[in-house]
C-alpha cells in the first residue's frame, strides 16, 4: 500500500519504519519541504521516500502525525478525501503539554471534521513511540487500539497492522473509543501484550 506520512518528528519518524517494513511504499513529509529530510536518507529504507506534503496528503492512506493544533490546518489542504482512510495519531495538547479542550467533539471528531469525506481511524496515540513498532521484549504482540466510524476502513487498518506485530483492538466509534483513547480518557501511555496461547 501507498502511505503518506505527515510529520517526521519521532512519531512519523517511527511509523514511516514500521510500515516500511511492512513492503508498503512511505511516502514521508514535513512541512519544510523533501529537501530538509535528505540529511536523514540513511535512517530509512529504500522503500520510504520524501515528499511534499501535498502529494502525502493524496496517498491512498494518509497518517497525520502533527501537532494537535496543526492538523485541522494540514488536512484542509485536500477538499475531498474521496474516502480514502486518514489515521489520527494526534493527542490534543499543546507543545507544553497543556490539554486543548474539544468538547462537546472528541479530538478525532475535530480531526474528521477537518478531512471532508475521509474514513477516519484513530491509532496509536496511546502507545509511547518507543512501542509504536510493534516490538516486544519476548513473546507477544503489541496490543495497538484502534477507533473509527467506518466499518470497512477499520477491518482494512486491522489487516494492516496485523503483520507488523500489532494485536489490533476494536474500541467501536469516533464518539466513544475515540474519547477513551484520547488525553484524560483513560487509555493513554499504556503498552499491554497480547500472549498468543
Amino acid at each position: 500500500m501507498e502511505i503518506g506520512i505527515i510529520g517526521a518528528g519521532t512519531v512519523g519518524t517511527v511509523l514511516a519504519k514500521t510500515f516500511a517494513r511492512g513492503g508498503h511504499q512511505v511516502m514521508l513529509s514535513r512541512h519544510s519541504g523533501p529537501a530538509s529530510l535528505a540529511p536523514r536518507r540513511q535512517a530509512f529504507a529504500d522503500n520510504v521516500s520524501f515528499v511534499e506534503v501535498t502529494a502525502a496528503l493524496q496517498q491512498p492512506l494518509v497518517v497525520i502525525a502533527v501537532p494537535f493544533e496543526q492538523a485541522p490546518t494540514v488536512l484542509q489542504q485536500v477538499t475531498d478525501y474521496q474516502q480514502r482512510i486518514v489515521v489520527d495519531v494526534t493527542n490534543q495538547f499543546t507543545a507544553d503539554f497543556k490539554k486543548i479542550k474539544t468538547a462537546p467533539l472528541t479530538g478525532s471528531e475535530v480531526i474528521a471534521k477537518s478531512a471532508n469525506n475521509a474514513r477516519v481511524i484513530k491509532a496509536f496515540n496511546t502507545l509511547p513511540p518507543e512501542f509504536m513498532d510493534g516490538h516486544v521484549d519476548g513473546v507477544g504482540r503489541r496490543v495497538l487500539f484502534y477507533a473509527g466510524d467506518d466499518v470497512a476502513a477499520k477491518k482494512e487498518f486491522a489487516a494492516l497492522v496485523r503483520p507488523l506485530n500489532f494485536r489490533p483492538v476494536n474500541l467501536g466509534k469516533l464518539r466513544h473509543g475515540g474519547s477513551v483513547m484520547q488525553v484524560g480518557g483513560g487509555l493513554g501511555n499504556t503498552h499491554f501484550v497480547q500472549i498468543d496461547e
